[in-house]
């Protein structure tokens, strides 16, 4: 009984980072009601730091080696943004039941490191997001 009870107490510790609802290592299925959004950011030697807004809403703190997912239950027409030293954004069309990735990194700009957002294809954005740990 001891053994087992030690044993618990040490997976509570070893549980995955919950993002949204959702643990970072898993990805939920797609669901006729939601789409589903990736935001990913790769690991570089800059490490500039900014959030990443859904319309007006921050929904991620784009910072080297991190991820996050987000929900949406309303089709239409989203932008998502970022702003250091300038604001740069992406608009796309999300329709329910599909699953989105947005990859996020930084380049020069004239004072400090400036935003990039990209839409990345679905088989490429899973495998960069799931390499993500």
């Amino acid at each position: 009984m001891f053994a087992l009870s030690l044993g618990l107490i040490m997976l509570c510790g070893c549980s995955p980072k919950v993002l949204n609802g959702n643990t970072a290592e898993s990805i939920p299925a797609t669901h006729p009601d939601y789409a589903v959004i990736y935001f990913y950011r790769p690991g570089n030697y800059v490490a500039t730091p900014y959030d990443v807004h859904l319309n007006d809403k921050v929904v991620y703190r784009s910072k080297n080696k991190t991820k996050t997912l987000v929900k949406v239950t309303e089709p239409g027409t989203y932008e998502i943004w970022g702003k250091t030293e300038s604001r740069e954004s992406i608009t796309f069309k999300v329709e329910l039941g599909k699953d989105y990735y947005v990859k996020s990194f930084v380049h020069f700009g004239a004072a400090i490191w400036r935003p990039s957002l990209e839409t990345v294809d679905p088989e490429v954005g899973r495998t960069e997001w799931l390499s993500i740990k």
